[in-house]
């Protein structure tokens, strides 16, 4: 057995198909075998809602094709599906709970129009999603109400409990289409129903072209959401953050009276504010509610394969792992598990078959980012991993994983190198204003596009806790935070400031300026506290942004960006070069487009340094420490050669799309 590290929570996501129901132990002993390690919690994905919505209480029946194989297909690579009964999967759960692990419940929302049983939702239409450019799908809406006029969440919640409790699971994963739905709230659910719910609570004045039935009328339903979202942005957004509270506060107030736990997934991968902006859901809200964990969908891996167009782009990797930073500092008490993201059978993608460089890069990046909390001590970001998916795995594939894993944890740094990134609940409450009227960068879209132009930015700190924090500090947006926590900012003492955003009052005059120019409101960057020479910004036409601004549309997937406001990319550039000259970081002085490292200090003063390649071609860096070096040893698996250091600096090969990961001993340490 491998990995007795509990450092970190490790758990797995997985179909039935997963394990071997011919098998006395239900094949859990097999699985857990080539697994190398006995997770901390087992997510069973039966998939279908009627799994809980139908659910018949306890006795022995057989289970559909669709509880036994997500939409019931027919094998993975390890063995065909098998017909599963509800004795079998209670014994699997005690199988599970015989070896030291937990089992939860994934289900998603999507109703099979009765192609495999009869399901509670064909009797039910009312509860399904009302979508933009489509009136209703095949998708239950939890917040909508039934036809009497109850909530769906009342008769679902009870139902959850009923049947964790009948077949022993020990709480409930809330992925896809819990929290949010199955899109944008400018996309759905914008039915009957819900206008109605939000006319009830916001006490709104709604004019008829909103409020007349029209859930089958596609024309009108555009006509309804083009309205909200130009006259009643805020309260639209605002209600749906409302009702995700009181779904998910009575969810795990009633899981948690009967001894059950429950995790909810990130709102389709997006950092705070966009989850609020895009899909009405507030994790501060979500965490005062009492939830147990959060999945962060940090799902670079999966769409650097996607062929839809703009999923795979050059920022993925930093958008989804400064995604993850942020969310830690938008949910500082709460468990963080990254979805790790390895194949699904049905989704039909495999980063460990088909991109296993970039895989192994992520999993370095994911458990390379930390909090500085108040009290000075480092914290991943992450408390953990999610398997996504952990069936269709062989002993090798596990055994691969168990090795990155085990260097991924294997150190335990004092400090990052790099600039730590300030974290504020203002840039929530501020920004959507701030978008609406000027569609102006987030600071989560600043800090990504930063990140894959090699800005060193590994940790993140809030801003009550400054006091904790040494080295460079970077505040993105920091016109957006109240005047107090300015002057925190401007009264840091333990290294360079880098402040980017827009001119605010009050600002004393820095060492060092860099202006965008690229519009009304355009940004700047400002250094205190170090002094560099300012990189030269090229001249850009910068594309002009329509005048009415409330017209544009939003993005409708997730892997879809935002139509913003012109920043000029040679200012990203050049605001990125300047945070790594006045950090630590160690720095790329060749190949410099291709590579981005990471660095932390050990307890014992080496320096663990990742270093990764976003191109599809070998790269081969010249990095400098800043300090002259000792040795360098190459930790990674590849290459297998010894790195000898020139003065301060050396070079060493990494691969396409991948990673190399170094220990430097300085000279006199």
């Amino acid at each position: 057995m491998q990995h007795t590290d509990r450092s970190h929570e490790r758990w797995i996501w997985t179909e039935l198909i997963g394990f071997d129901n011919e098998q006395p132990d239900m094949g859990v002993g097999e699985y857990i075998e080539a697994a190398g390690f006995v997770p901390d919690g087992v997510c069973l994905m039966l998939t279908s809602v009627d799994f809980v919505l139908s659910h018949p209480g306890p006795g022995e029946f057989a289970l559909p094709q669709d509880f036994c194989a997500r939409d019931g297909h027919d094998r993975n690579p390890q063995r065909s599906r098998q017909e599963w009964t509800s004795g079998q999967l209670r014994e699997l759960i005690a199988q599970l709970h015989a070896r030291g692990s937990q089992a939860f419940l994934t289900v998603f929302t999507r109703f099979y129009g009765n192609r495999y049983h009869p399901e509670w939702l064909g009797e039910h239409p009312e509860t399904f999603q009302v979508f933009r450019g489509l009136g209703p799908a095949h998708s239950v809406n939890c917040l909508s109400r039934l036809s009497g006029g109850s909530y769906f969440e009342d008769y679902f919640i009870a139902k959850l409990v009923e049947t964790l409790g009948d077949y022993g699971f020990d709480g409930w994963h809330g992925a896809d289409g819990w929290g949010p739905l199955s899109g944008a709230i400018y996309r759905t659910s914008i039915g009957d129903d819900m206008v109605g719910q939000f006319a009830e609570r916001t006490g709104l004045a709604l004019p008829e072209l909103v409020t007349r039935p029209c859930d089958a009328d596609v024309e009108a339903l555009e006509a309804r959401i083009q309205w909200l979202w130009r006259n009643a942005r805020h309260e639209w957004i605002e209600f749906w953050c409302g009702r995700w509270e009181q779904f998910w506060t009575k969810a795990l107030d009633a899981l948690h009276a009967d001894g059950k736990q429950a995790f909810i997934n990130s709102a389709w991968g997006r950092a705070p504010w966009e989850s609020l902006y895009r899909y009405g859901v507030d994790e501060r809200r979500i965490e005062a509610a009492g939830v147990d964990g959060m999945v962060v969908e940090t799902v670079a891996a999966g769409l650097s394969m996607d062929p839809r167009p703009y999923a795979a782009d050059v920022t993925r990797h930093a958008d989804f792992l400064s995604g993850l930073m942020l969310m830690r500092g938008a949910m500082p008490d709460t468990r963080l598990i990254f979805l790790h993201n390895t194949h699904d059978v049905v989704e039909q993608w495999d980063a460990i078959r088909h991109k296993s460089t970039l895989l192994e890069r992520e999993i370095h990046s994911l458990t390379g980012v930390y909090q500085r909390r108040g009290d000075g001590s480092l914290r991943r970001c992450a408390d953990g991993f999610l398997v996504c998916l952990g069936d269709g795995l062989d002993d090798f594939h596990w055994h691969w994983l168990g090795e990155r894993w085990g260097l991924a944890y294997a150190n335990e740094p004092v400090r990052t190198l790099g600039a730590t990134l300030v974290w504020s609940n203002s840039l929530l409450d501020a920004q959507t204003e701030e978008f609406t009227r000027t569609r102006g960068w987030f600071a989560h879209r600043l800090a990504f596009h930063l990140m894959t132009e090699g800005a060193p930015v590994q940790c993140i700190a809030d801003v009550a806790d400054l006091g904790a924090v040494e080295g460079t500090l970077l505040a993105l947006n920091h016109h957006l935070l109240t005047e107090e926590e300015r002057a925190r900012l401007l009264a840091y003492e333990g290294g360079p400031l880098v402040l980017i955003g827009r001119d605010a009052p009050g600002l004393p005059e820095p060492q060092m300026r860099i202006d965008d120019r690229s519009g009304p409101g355009s940004l700047c960057c400002l250094v205190y506290g170090a002094r560099v020479a300012a990189p030269e910004v090229p001249e850009w036409d910068a594309p002009a942004l329509p005048e009415d601004l409330m017209a544009m549309d939003e993005p409708m997937g997730y892997w879809d960006h935002f139509d913003c406001a012109p920043v000029s990319p040679g200012f990203i550039r050049a605001c990125a070069r300047v945070i790594a000259e006045v950090s630590d970081a160690p720095r790329i002085i060749e190949q410099t487009d291709d590579v981005l490292v990471m660095a932390t200090e050990e307890a014992d003063g080496s320096v663990r340094v990742a270093l990764k390649n976003k191109s599809r071609f070998y790269a081969a860096p010249r990095v400098d420490m800043r300090r002259e070096v000792a040795s360098v040893e190459v930790l990674t698996e590849f290459p297998s050669l010894t790195v000898a250091p020139q003065g301060s600096e050396f070079t060493v090969r990494i691969p396409p799309e991948g990673v190399t990961v170094v220990e430097v001993r300085m000279a006199g340490g």
